[in-house]
């Protein structure tokens, strides 16, 4: 019995915001020192901005800092290289009829120094109005913790949010070169090694009930002791800046008693400064079901 694991889709299309059109509330998101609800289109024009009826609103208020705004940890969903492209609609109310600056920016925190702060883009916004925020940005290491937010118009102005999507530029495509060496393992375990735990190759196991899924053998990590212990392999030559990969991988649990578990991909980088990352790709949670 195996299943399919996928990591989100990498596109042009792929938003590393989860909940960027707040269908469901301000999941995924949080409020910097600051208050915030989410309306629907339906409720009307709200400060003097029109609203869509067909869509969801952040209205984010109490602000008495200028950095005071919407954030969300994005640190397990960026990649090392890519450009990032981000789009938002966003709006203002307040006492002020002048217009207000709002930004786009980047919390960088790191183990061993200061926190940095990246500048993505800016508008200027008229009250009533809606207005096109867009930016760039891309890193070339991720730091221990990524997050972006909203902010920048004056304290006790309120940010109206209508969506925020973001995009990123070069992906491999399924005709590209798989980065992977020997992934149906016909070559039998080279280019592959445990990770703290002993990996064998198998025609089938189970008294013949695991077979399989393609090819006539497969690799079979083993005598784990660890939930980190698995099958890895060395990708440094073969991995190319500014381009996002997709992974799919059929994958399957056999223990006594074990019905269920997690699987997850993971990357783990080490910097030129020998600091060690470990970036999170996709996680499956596996069920056993015996019929």
């Amino acid at each position: 019995m195996a299943e399919r694991i996928s990591s989100e889709s990498w596109s042009n299309a792929y938003n590393i915001l989860m909940n960027h059109d707040f269908s469901d509330g301000l999941n995924y998101w949080y409020l910097n020192c600051c208050d915030g609800y989410v309306i629907s289109g339906g409720a009307g024009d709200q400060g003097g901005i029109l609203m869509d009826s067909d869509q969801n609103y952040a209205v984010i208020t109490k602000r008495n800092e200028c950095w005071q705004g919407l954030e969300q940890d994005v640190t397990e969903r960026i990649s090392i290289g890519s450009i990032y492209r981000v789009s938002a609609f966003v709006g203002v109310s307040g006492p002020s009829q002048e217009s207000a600056e709002v930004k786009a920016t980047l919390k960088l925190e790191y183990d061993d120094s200061a926190t940095q702060y990246l500048f993505i883009g800016r508008t200027s916004v008229i009250k009533g109005s809606w207005e096109k925020l867009e930016g760039t940005f891309s890193l070339s290491t991720i730091p221990k913790r990524v997050v972006f937010y909203l902010e920048g118009p004056a304290p006790g102005v309120d940010l109206f949010i209508k969506s925020i999507a973001t995009s990123t530029e070069g992906c491999v495509s399924t005709e590209d070169e798989n980065i992977i060496i020997n992934p149906q393992f016909e070559d039998g375990l080279n280019n592959w090694s445990g990770r703290a735990c002993k990996i064998v190759l198998n025609d089938s196991m189970a008294d013949g009930k695991i077979v399989p899924k393609s090819g006539t053998v497969f690799a079979c990590a083993a005598e784990r002791t660890q939930a980190w212990n698995g099958i890895q392999q060395e990708i440094t030559g073969r991995v190319k800046r500014k381009l996002a990969y997709e992974l799919t991988a059929l994958v399957r649990i056999y223990g006594n008693n074990v019905t269920s578990a997690d699987i997850r991909a993971t990357l783990w980088v080490q910097t030129p400064d020998l600091r060690e990352q470990y970036i999170g790709i996709a996680k499956l949670v596996f069920k056993l079901f015996l019929l």
